[in-house]
This record gives C-alpha cells, sequence and structure tokens, in this order.
C-alpha cells in the first residue's frame, strides 16, 4: 500500500510538472503597431527585439504594419522587459556602386550598399544605425497581454 502511495504520488508530481509548462519559457506579449520612415509606412522589413537575459524575437513589417513577431512559435510575441529594437529594411538595387573601404558600423545613411559586406544586389533602405539594436534608440516595454508599439524612423 506505502509503495503504491509513492507511486501514485510521483506520478501525480511528475504530470503537474509537465502540464504546468516547467519549461525555462519566459512570460510572452504580443505585438500589434506600426513602422514609419519619415512619416510614411515602411514597405517591408525585419524587426527584432532583445530582451535581456532572453532570446530574441522576430517579426515581419509588411506595409507599415509589424506583423507575426515571433519567439519560440510563430506569433508567440516578445518576452515581457525593457526590448532594445532593430529594423532592417533592404531595397533592390539595379547597378550596384563600387565597393566602399567603409564598415557597416559607421554612421551611413540610406542607400549605403551592402556590398560593403559582401552581399550585392541590394541596399539599406533606411539609416544604417537601426540595424542593430544597441545603436538604434529604439526601444519597447513589452507587458504580458497586447502591446501597441509604433516607430516613427527618421533620415
Amino acid at each position: 500500500m506505502k509503495r503504491s502511495l509513492i507511486l501514485i504520488f510521483s506520478l501525480c508530481l511528475t504530470t503537474s510538472f509537465f502540464v504546468s509548462g516547467c519549461s525555462d519559457k519566459p512570460v510572452l506579449g504580443k505585438i500589434e503597431g506600426t513602422v514609419t520612415y519619415d512619416g510614411k509606412p515602411l514597405e517591408k522589413g525585419t524587426i527584432i527585439f532583445a530582451v535581456p537575459g532572453t532570446r530574441e524575437a522576430t517579426g515581419v513589417i509588411e506595409n507599415g504594419k509589424i506583423i507575426n513577431v515571433a519567439t519560440f512559435n510563430d506569433g508567440d510575441g516578445v518576452p515581457i522587459g525593457e526590448a532594445s529594437v532593430a529594423i532592417i529594411a533592404l531595397k533592390e538595387v539595379k547597378s550596384l556602386p563600387a565597393p566602399k573601404t567603409s564598415t557597416l558600423e559607421s554612421e551611413t545613411s540610406p542607400g549605403q550598399s551592402i556590398a560593403t559586406a559582401g552581399m550585392s544586389g541590394q541596399e539599406f533602405s533606411i539609416p544604417v544605425k537601426y540595424v542593430n539594436p544597441e545603436t538604434s534608440g529604439l526601444k519597447a516595454t513589452i507587458q504580458k497581454g497586447v502591446n501597441q508599439i509604433q516607430f516613427d524612423l527618421k533620415k
């Protein structure tokens, strides 16, 4: 009898451990919002949310709207906390400029060719400073539930 009780107790603990979501996944907040560049909706891009101590979340920007921001699964959201944000927006170019000797880390303006980084056929359509969450100057406080986020990027 005592052995059966121990087995049942162990089974209950194991079951509650798995049912309660015992993983190390953080609490996430959903993201809705917009990104504009000089007052106009950003046509397309990628948005990255970096909350210290957690996995980065990424989403898509289409016609100025932030969609499908995910940390683990499609659209699951961003870990709660203070997030540094990066936005990457590229456009196709027909003819490539001569490779530049400057680095992508320097202050550049829209049109800076990615040829400097070994890629060709595309260039940034917004200032390069927005590519890195540490230099973008963009922040968002993520809370549990739905978060409304708006960014108006400037030259």
